[in-house]
């Protein structure tokens, strides 16, 4: 869906719809546009949580989410609406040539440094006809360079590699595609509405327009800026409706324009990666992810309302919290005992309370720094 007159009329349906379903809308029932809507992000929607979700019946699915905000949240989606985004992050990967059905080989990023980890995937690679591989681009990475020490030849299966959930370097990518000789491709989305752009055949970020609408608003004040200029990635869902992601700030900084053939490219601002620094190499600070859980039920019991890790030296790592109330030993333990397993070292932990957090220099708050 290229046109934006089209987009523009499907939006206006979109929010007129949706406006009598959720006590936190009904008192903007008379607005002309979406753009008269407030902006909303994940501590608003925590902080009101009954305003935004209406009644659902059937299966719902829960999982948990930080991204890089550190602002801990409870994702659900139900049947209907996990199948609409699965089809619609499907349409992306058919144009790369993926059947329907298909293989894929999932990469965590948890001990992906360590050898017989890196062995494990390599043997399932050989045993089975994959036709992608998924997994953060630090994790392709450590896999392309193994597989290219060992001397293995990748099966002929393979269509493409797809990053997502962390940013991808040039480098990253070029090495990447001299392992597996096939194309790199990027996702960008959220865990909350899953699939918002995707690499085009110019190894652009092209946004899914049929499921997500897409503003670039000028940071602090929420104005929009001209196409083309940076700002903060807003984005509306057409899809989720247990929650309504209408006017949500993603933290990311971008900017949008159309190509000729008219269709809605992303620019994300080049955040640099954050790695976890070792004596003898780096672990991606994405494997905070496999806390977002944790975090979540903390701000449930706690009113954890923000976190930030940062690592002062190989070993000494603090951990500012912004909460009402907190069960200090709980987290100290499980946090120190997850980090000295994840880098193989032991490791100290502080605790610090804080009234708020800042951004970085980015405008973005990151979950992780590293100051080594």
């Amino acid at each position: 869906m290229n046109n934006s007159y089209e987009v523009e009329q499907r939006l206006q349906r979109f929010v007129l719809d949706r406006l009598q379903e959720y006590p936190f809308y009904r008192p903007f029932g008379k607005v002309a546009h979406l753009h008269e809507l407030p902006v909303v992000d994940k501590r608003m929607i925590n902080e009101q949580r009954e305003q935004f979700e209406r009644p659902v019946t059937g299966k719902i699915y829960e999982t948990f989410t930080s991204g890089t905000t550190g602002i801990p949240f409870r994702c659900i989606k139900t049947a209907e609406e996990r199948l609409q985004l699965s089809m619609a992050l499907y349409r992306q990967r058919k144009k790369w040539g993926l059947p329907a059905n298909h293989q894929m080989l999932l990469l965590s990023n948890r001990s992906l440094t360590e050898g017989h980890h890196l062995g494990h995937y390599v043997s399932k690679l050989m045993k089975n006809r994959y036709h992608m591989i998924q997994g953060r681009a630090s994790a392709l990475l450590s896999l392309a360079q193994y597989i290219s020490d060992q001397g293995v030849q990748v099966p002929d299966s393979l269509l493409f590699i797809q990053n997502w959930g962390e940013p991808v370097h040039a480098f990253q990518k070029k090495e990447i595609e001299q392992v597996f000789q096939v194309p790199f491709v990027d996702y960008y989305g959220l865990e909350e509405l899953w699939a918002i752009a995707f690499s085009n055949r110019n190894g652009q970020l092209e946004v899914d327009e049929q499921s997500v609408y897409l503003e670039i608003l000028e940071p602090g004040t929420f104005r929009a800026v001209q196409e083309g200029e940076y700002g903060e990635v807003v984005v509306t869902s057409f899809v989720m409706r247990s929650i309504p992601f209408i006017r949500y700030r993603t933290g990311d900084i971008g900017r949008i324009f159309r190509d000729p053939s008219g269709a809605l490219l992303l620019e994300l601002f080049p955040v640099r990666n954050e790695q976890i620094k070792l004596p003898n190499g780096q672990i991606p600070s994405s494997i905070f992810r496999y806390l977002d859980k944790f975090f979540y039920e903390l701000a449930e019991h706690n009113r954890i309302r923000q976190f930030q890790v940062i690592q002062e030296t190989y070993t000494d790592f603090r951990l500012l919290v912004v909460a009402e109330q907190l069960e200090e030993p709980l987290l100290h333990n499980k946090l120190e005992k997850f980090l000295s397993q994840s880098l193989s070292t032991e490791v100290r932990l502080t605790i610090e309370r804080k009234d708020g957090i800042l951004p970085s220099n980015n405008g973005k708050l990151q979950s992780f720094i590293s100051l080594v």
